[in-house]
């Protein structure tokens, strides 16, 4: 029984730092006094060569204020990206107050509307540009063992290479 117990408990001790070790969903890629920015690469759907559908969450320090005057903490945002340059169309905001009580959801931006929004540049020097470029770095690494790989990303398909016909010899 002693047995038993210990070579589980070095199983234990074993297993659960690789699990804790594993790469979570999301991930920090900017922080500063004011906001931090973190990134699911768990939902991650390449939409076309290029172009990715991708999720943020924005966490201010400070509460934010709406147009219609009610207070937020956090914005939660889809958006496509595209990354050289680094362009970005937000098809979806959604804003909570603190405890992650919902402010606003202002619902997906119909796919008709999608197509005729411009491609945004976010502005050098700020939190937005320098977060669309780290995401773009992880979105663009080359893939790796740690790289992430987008969900939806269908593989190329495999085609045969044929050898060259041989002529037949002249007279034969």
């Amino acid at each position: 029984m002693i047995r038993y117990a210990s070579g589980l408990l070095l199983v234990a001790c074993v297993a659960v730092p690789c699990v804790a070790s594993a790469q979570a969903p999301w991930r920090q890629v900017y922080k500063d006094t004011d906001i931090t920015v973190v990134f699911d690469t768990a939902s991650v759907v390449l939409q076309s060569p290029g172009t990715w559908t991708t999720v943020t969450s924005w966490d201010y320090s400070r509460a934010r204020i709406l147009e219609n005057k009610k207070q937020y903490t956090r914005l939660v945002e889809r958006a496509y990206v595209r990354c050289s340059p680094v362009r970005v169309k937000r098809v979806r905001s959604t804003v909570y107050a603190v405890n992650n009580v919902l402010v606003r959801d202002e619902g997906e931006v119909d796919p008709r509307d999608q197509a005729h929004m411009v491609w945004d540049r976010p502005k050098p020097g700020t939190a937005g540009k320098n977060a669309f470029e780290t995401v773009c770095g992880i979105l663009t690494r080359k893939r790796s063992g740690s790289a992430l790989i987008p969900a939806k990303a269908t593989p190329k398909k495999a085609t045969s290479v044929k050898p060259p016909a041989k002529k037949k010899p002249a007279g034969k």
